[in-house]
């Protein structure tokens, strides 16, 4: 719905980011229902926006962090030619050690590396979702090893569905698909379709 508008997509995995989306979803339609453009967010009252987040446990510093993004974005929108170095490297407490040093690794620069407040998660969405709506032939999501697990759960059926590989997080495309993949790899989205829990702690704001 929102994928060929960035702002849009970046206030959204704003309030994903620590809040369930079954919580956070509504709220944000409310937010754009009050500034449906980065204009107007970018002019918002921080009172206002925080009486509206504050019951997702999102404090005054991330209301102001949505205008300042606003802000922002209208001062420097971005470009899809045009890639800025990410400050930040990939932001995650990995269990394994292949995960760890994969973690430690700088982020590679994006149209959108420039704009304050966002983290590994923040990008991942952008190289995913909002490159293929300006762009339906980019290979972007190809490279994006995400760390989310909604997004890595959405990448493995892509790679199915639309490329027929097992894929994975750590090493990337590692065989072609069968019949018992494709059965569990359903079984497991017709579980988490029904179970929204999903939260992302562990992708801190970086910028």
């Amino acid at each position: 719905l929102i994928a060929d508008q960035p702002w849009k997509v970046l206030i959204a995995v704003t309030f994903l980011n620590v809040t369930a989306g079954r919580v956070s979803i509504p709220v944000f339609w409310q937010v754009m229902d009050r500034w449906p453009m980065a204009e107007a967010l970018a002019e918002a009252d921080e009172d206002e926006v925080f009486v509206l987040i504050r019951h997702l446990g999102l404090g005054r510093t991330r209301a102001r962090r949505i205008i300042e993004l606003s802000q922002e974005y209208l001062k420097h929108p971005p470009d899809f030619n045009t890639l800025f170095p990410t400050k930040s490297t990939v932001s995650s407490t990995p269990s394994s050690p292949l995960k760890r040093r994969r973690a430690a690794r700088r982020y590679p620069p994006t149209p959108v590396s420039h704009l304050p407040g966002l983290g590994a998660y923040a990008l991942d969405s952008f190289r995913i979702f909002c490159t293929l709506a300006h762009d339906p032939t980019s290979q972007e999501w190809k490279l994006v090893r995400p760390n989310d697990k909604e997004l890595i759960r959405y990448l493995k059926w892509k790679w199915a569905a639309e490329e027929g590989k097992i894929w994975s997080p750590e090493f990337g495309v590692v065989g072609d698909v069968t019949d018992d993949y494709i059965d569990a790899l359903c079984t497991v989205l017709e579980y988490t379709a029904y179970s929204p829990s999903r939260t992302n702690s562990s992708d801190e704001d970086q910028n």
